[in-house]
């Protein structure tokens, strides 16, 4: 068994070795590399409760552990690789266990007990290498995914262990445990209490009643995670923003005619992984001729598993498994950002997997005793070998954001979303050019879409088409009051034609909504208004820039600015503009300029020393910088504050 368990570890390995220079993509951004509740661990519950809209809010267990792969190994991505290959080796490992201890079960036993270990070995070496798991392996941030797997396998795995050791109090409680703790990765766990249930009454106790009185104790452990899963998920209302009817265009027909192809799609992708697509988009599938053949399908497939779970046929449980676990993502309430993703199949993957492993093994017992094991075991590592290398070539591809971007454009020409991000990869690595057919293309994709029609317009504006930029900022504000990026980009539309006024309404509500560049805005807005003698309205401005965004350095050593320079006396406060400018010293890693308005701060309390001080902290690093003149001026008033002579200002 020990050598088994090896070959699953190696299989793994072997599959996904060159995925180590992977990079964050697409939500990894907002869950991993710009998180700011996981880069400390010196408040756990920091760590839990403030990630807003990340894809770990309400995941606690998942949240720590990017803490903990923080502290580790900061945003080198090998380390996150290395944690991501060892949880899915687990999982194999445990799945390894299950199918070895339900095969050598009643009512299996039988059939399949001199068998187990063979068909275990095939069926989890099969699935630790599969290209389907990619999605949960490879893609980091779907480590919420595969850690949900390995508790939920555990969890299986000590069920079926109780089942066997009738008085043993230790597996009960393991089972218990890891179900409790898979609820902090995913609510997809939700469905393993009643997996459980429908496994040890049919083929244990005879019935649930009788499930239930053999094993109380076990079943309370298990189904008390519902509650403590209800508790995660209300922590969760931060990713309310993807879960439920947020968009117009996704309701529970259009959604559940969606997942109708997307489960049979999952099933074709277990069985013959190709093409893969990281991303499916935000349209829903609603045209009749695509949904009806896979909608039968399904609900032909559904048919079969609850009328072989009444006959208690063993491999309708491969169909209960399928349907249970996909039926919190795959039902009728919308992840609106996630209509069809790969990762979903990730468990519900091994059912299938091995499904087709007790087929072939049956097919095998038609063939002459003495060239079974040796064909079963060339059958069987030929598809390893398959699988390994088919997930080594598909781990390339997450090696570049811009290439995994190209792939799905690739794949999926009609995705508007994965348009629209490529042509935002394609502007970061400097190819504007190229990416304005693709910001274009998703507009006319999908024309009602803020998002789009802001990086459109933003990208006309880069390339001095003013006219055409200002239309499609001011309709994707239209379509996206709120969002900060298209208020700030109207604006500066609206200052190349001249409108000044109707520049500065707009970024005041830029200003409020987080504007990427609110540091800029605001120097721009406060410097005029300062000089048409309107200083009030200058600081007023400098105000909301900070409170929009608190942890721009540009912005809030503009603020400081503003209250120690304010030509009107009243509006001046020294005592906060030195509150701020030390935090914008802090923000911008000592910024000169920041040294510069902390020591105009500090002269107007009174503490020249220390003003001396900042001074001299600013001119090192204009010396650094090569700016002598500068450095050499401020030394100069440095040594007069240093030395009583009277501040001038």
């Amino acid at each position: 068994m020990a050598l088994c368990a090896a070959l699953v570890v190696i299989a793994g390995v072997l599959a996904y070795s060159n995925s180590l220079e992977g990079v964050f993509l697409f939500d990894d951004h907002i869950d991993i590399d710009r998180n700011p509740a996981i880069t400390s661990l010196d408040s756990l519950w920091r760590v839990v409760a403030e990630q807003g809209q990340s894809g770990v809010s309400g995941r606690p267990l998942v949240a720590l552990s990017y803490a903990y792969n923080y502290a580790w190994c900061g945003l080198e991505t090998r380390g996150w690789h290395l944690v991501n290959i060892a949880i899915h080796v687990l999982a194999a490992l445990a799945l390894f266990g299950v199918v070895r201890r339900a095969l050598m079960a009643p009512p299996l036993a039988a059939r399949w007990s001199s068998r187990s270990l063979g068909i275990a070995l095939a069926s989890a070496a099969l699935w630790v290498a599969h290209p389907l798991t990619t999605g949960s392996v490879s893609y980091l941030g779907q480590r919420v995914e595969s850690l949900m797997g390995l508790f939920f396998l555990a969890t299986f795995y000590g069920a079926l262990r109780s089942f066997e050791a009738r008085e043993s109090k230790f597996w009960p409680l393991f089972a218990s445990v890891s179900c409790a703790l898979g609820t902090g990765c995913k609510e997809v766990i939700v469905g393993v209490p009643l997996l459980v249930l429908l496994y040890d009454s049919l083929f244990v106790a005879g019935n649930a009643a009788a499930a239930w009185r053999a094993r109380r104790g076990m079943y309370i452990g298990l189904f008390a995670s519902w509650p403590l899963l209800a508790l995660w998920v209300f922590m969760a209302q931060g990713r309310s923003e993807s879960v439920g009817f947020g968009y117009s265009e996704v309701g529970v027909w259009s959604y559940l005619t969606t997942q109708a192809w997307a489960v049979a799609h999952y099933a074709r992708l277990s069985l013959w992984p190709d093409p893969l697509v990281f991303d499916y988009g935000i349209r829903p599938i609603t045209d009749f001729a695509r949904y009806a053949v896979p909608g039968v399908a399904v609900l032909a497939a559904l048919g079969l598993t609850v009328a072989g779970l009444v006959r208690r046929r063993p491999l309708a449980f491969l169909g209960a498994w399928w349907f249970v676990i996909l039926a919190p993502t795959s039902s009728v309430l919308p992840i609106v950002t996630e209509l069809i993703v790969e990762h979903r199949a990730y468990l519900p993957s091994a059912a299938i997997v091995l499904g087709v492993v007790l087929a072939l093994a049956r097919v095998l017992e038609a063939t002459p005793s003495a060239l079974r094991t040796p064909l079963g075991w060339l059958l069987g590592a030929a598809a390893c070998v398959g699988a390994v290398l088919a997930t080594r070539a598909r781990n390339l591809d997450y090696s570049s954001e811009i290439g995994m971007w190209l792939d799905v454009v690739e794949k999926l020409p009609d995705n508007d979303r994965a348009r629209s991000s490529y042509g935002n990869d394609l502007v970061s690595a400097g190819r504007e050019r190229e990416a304005g057919e693709h910001f274009a293309k998703a507009v006319e994709l999908s024309p009602n879409n803020g998002y789009w029609r802001s990086n459109l317009g933003t990208w006309l504006l880069s390339q001095g088409d003013v006219q055409r930029a200002t239309e499609e900022l001011e309709r994707a504000v239209e379509l996206l009051p709120d969002y900060g990026l298209a208020l700030q980009n109207l604006g500066s539309a609206y200052t190349r034609t001249g409108q000044r006024d109707k520049a500065f309404e707009v970024w005041r509500r830029a200003l409020e909504h987080g504007a990427p560049m609110a540091g800029t805005i605001a120097e721009q807005m406060t410097r005029q208004l300062v000089s048409e003698a309107r200083s009030r309205e200058a600081v007023e401005v400098a105000r909301a820039a900070v409170n929009g965004a608190p942890n721009d350095a540009r912005a809030v050593l503009n603020l400081a600015r503003v209250l120690v320079e304010a030509p009107d006396a009243s509006l001046r406060d020294p005592h906060q503009a030195g509150g701020l400018a030390l935090k914008a010293v802090s923000l911008s890693g000592g910024d000169a300029s920041a040294f510069e308005v902390l020591a105009e701060a500090l002269v107007q309390q009174g503490r020249n020393a220390e003003a001396a001080g900042a001074l001299q902290s600013a001119a090192a690093r204009y010396r650094a910088a090569g700016r002598t003149a500068q450095a050499e001026a401020l030394e100069r008033r440095a040594g007069q504050l240093g030395g009583g002579a009277p501040a001038g200002r």
